[in-house]
C-alpha cells in the first residue's frame, strides 16, 4: 500500500457527512415526487436541477445560480471525501494516476458532443449532460478500479494477471459499446439521423486492439491505473468513432476547422514548455526521494517551516518552482484552463449566435462588454467581451501553478493534492474539448 489507512482529518469527516446529507435530500425529493406528495423539497429539486438537465438534453437550457453553487459545493465535498477513501484503499497518488484518468476527460468531452449532435436516444441523452456525465465517468472509473483492485489482491501482479486485466478491459469496453452503441443505433433506425456507423465500429475495434498491444507502454502503471486507463481509452474511441461517423456524413466546412488547431495547439505548447523547463529539476528531486510540494511522512507544514538546517529543504526550495512545472498534475491543469478560455473566446467571438451557459462565466463576459463600451473596443474578435473571460482563465491557470508551487501537502494528503489537480483539470479541459468539438462539427 502506498499510504495506509490513517486517522481522518476533521474536514474529511465533515465532507463525508455533507455528501451523505446531499444524497439523502435528493433521494427524499425524488421519492416524494414519485409518491405525488406536494412538498417544497421536490419542487426545488425539479425546478432548479432536474428540469434544467432535461432541458439541456433537448437543447441548451443553461445553468442557474442555485445549481451552479450546489455543483461547486458538491464537487468540493467529493474531492475531500474521496481523498480519504482513496488513501484508505491504498491507491497510488502519484502523477501516474493523473495520466491514467486523463482518457476519461476525453471520454466525457466526446460523449457530450455526441449528445449535442443528438445521436443518443431519448433514454440516454439526459445522462450525457452535466452533472450526469460526470457521475457516469465516475461509475466507470470506480468499476474498473474496483475490479482491478480485487483482482490484484486475489491474483497478485504477474504476466497471467496482466493478461486477465486486458480481458477485463475488453469486457468493460464491449459493455460500453453495447450500451451506447445500441442507443445510437436505435436513433439511427427510427430515422432521427441517417449516417454510416462503420467509422464507429472501426474506431471501437482500434480501441480493442490498443488494449492488446499496450502492455509495454503501460508497464509502469499499477493494475488499478492500467485498467482505468484502458477502459477510458476504449470508451473514448467509441465516442470518437461516433463523431467520425457524423463528420463523414455531414462534413464540416473548412472554416470550421481552424478552432481545432488554435484551441488544442496553444495549450499543448504551454504544457510541453512547462514540462521541458522543469524536467531536470523534477528528476533531481526524484533521485533524492523527494517530490516538490509533498512533505516526508510524519512531517507537518509547521514542522517544515521551522527547519533551519536541512539539506533536503534547501534542495526542495531551490528546485520546487521548476520541478512543479514538470508535474503532469500541474501542467495538464494549467493547459485545461487555457483550453477552456480560448475555446469560449473563439466560439463566441468567432461564431456569431453562440453564447455562454454558465452563470459565473457570463458575468465575467458581461464585465468584458462593459469594458468594451468604456474603452471603445470594437474589434470583431473582442466585441463580445469574451476576451476578459480568456484573461481570467489564464489568470486562473497561473494561480493553479502558483498554489501547487508554494503549498506543502502532508504525506497523508497526497490524495487530496491529486484530486484537487484532477478537478481543476476536468473543469477546464472537458468543457474546452466539448466546445471545440461542437464548433468543428457545427452542432
Amino acid at each position: 500500500m502506498y499510504n495506509p489507512l490513517e486517522e481522518l482529518h476533521p474536514y474529511e469527516k465533515w465532507a463525508i457527512n455533507g455528501l451523505t446529507l446531499v444524497f439523502v435530500l435528493v433521494f427524499a425529493g425524488l421519492v416524494l415526487e414519485i409518491l405525488e406528495i406536494s412538498n417544497p423539497l421536490s419542487e426545488a429539486l425539479f425546478e432548479y436541477f432536474v428540469d434544467p438537465i432535461r432541458g439541456e438534453s433537448t437543447g441548451d437550457s443553461g445553468y442557474n445560480n442555485y445549481n451552479t453553487m450546489t455543483y461547486a459545493i458538491v464537487l468540493g465535498l467529493f474531492v475531500l471525501a474521496m481523498s480519504a477513501w482513496l488513501r484508505g484503499l491504498g491507491i497510488d497518488p502519484s502523477d501516474a494516476s493523473v495520466v491514467a484518468l486523463l482518457p476519461f476527460v476525453t471520454w466525457a468531452a466526446f460523449g457530450e458532443v455526441v449528445e449535442d449532435a443528438e445521436m443518443f436516444g431519448p433514454a440516454l441523452s439526459p445522462y450525457f449532460v452535466s452533472p450526469g456525465i460526470h457521475f457516469q465517468a465516475a461509475f466507470w472509473v470506480i468499476l474498473a478500479g474496483g475490479i482491478a483492485l480485487t483482482s490484484q489482491r486475489l491474483r497478485g501482479d504477474d504476466d497471467e494477471s496482466a493478461e486477465n486485466l486486458e480481458g477485463m478491459a475488453m469486457i468493460l469496453v464491449f459493455a460500453q459499446f453495447a450500451l451506447y452503441g445500441a442507443s445510437i443505433s436505435s436513433s439511427h433506425r427510427v430515422g432521427l439521423f441517417d449516417i454510416d456507423m462503420t467509422p464507429m465500429f472501426l474506431s471501437t475495434a482500434m480501441g480493442i486492439v490498443f488494449i492488446r498491444i499496450s502492455r509495454d507502454s503501460t508497464s509502469n502503471f499499477t493494475p488499478v491505473q492500467r485498467l482505468v486507463y484502458l477502459v477510458g481509452i476504449g470508451g473514448s474511441m467509441i465516442f470518437l468513432g461516433a463523431l467520425a461517423s457524423y463528420a463523414f456524413e455531414r462534413p464540416p466546412e473548412q472554416e470550421m476547422l481552424w478552432p481545432l488547431v488554435v484551441v488544442i495547439v496553444i495549450p499543448s505548447i504551454v504544457a510541453y514548455q512547462m514540462y521541458q523547463y522543469g524536467r531536470e529539476a523534477s528528476e533531481e528531486l526524484s533521485r533524492h526521494g523527494l517530490v516538490a510540494g509533498i512533505l516526508p511522512p510524519g512531517m507537518t507544514d509547521e514542522d517544515y517551516s521551522k527547519l533551519t538546517d536541512s539539506e533536503d529543504k534547501d534542495l526542495i526550495e531551490g528546485l520546487r518552482t521548476r520541478a512543479t512545472m514538470a508535474q503532469p498534475l500541474v501542467f495538464l491543469a494549467v493547459a485545461g484552463q487555457l483550453m477552456d478560455g480560448i475555446a469560449t473566446w473563439v466560439g463566441i467571438d468567432g461564431f456569431p449566435g453562440l453564447s455562454e451557459k454558465h452563470v459565473v462565466s457570463q458575468k465575467v463576459i458581461d464585465a468584458g462588454l462593459w469594458l468594451n463600451g468604456e474603452l471603445g473596443i470594437e474589434h470583431w474578435m473582442l466585441d463580445e467581451g469574451v476576451w476578459l473571460f480568456a484573461i481570467v482563465k489564464a489568470g486562473l491557470a497561473g494561480l493553479i501553478f502558483y498554489l501547487f508551487a508554494t503549498l506543502n501537502f502532508e504525506h497523508r494528503e497526497r490524495h487530496l493534492r491529486l484530486l484537487v489537480g484532477v478537478a481543476m483539470l476536468v473543469v477546464g479541459m472537458a468543457p474546452g474539448l466539448r466546445d471545440v468539438g461542437r464548433l468543428v462539427l457545427g452542432v
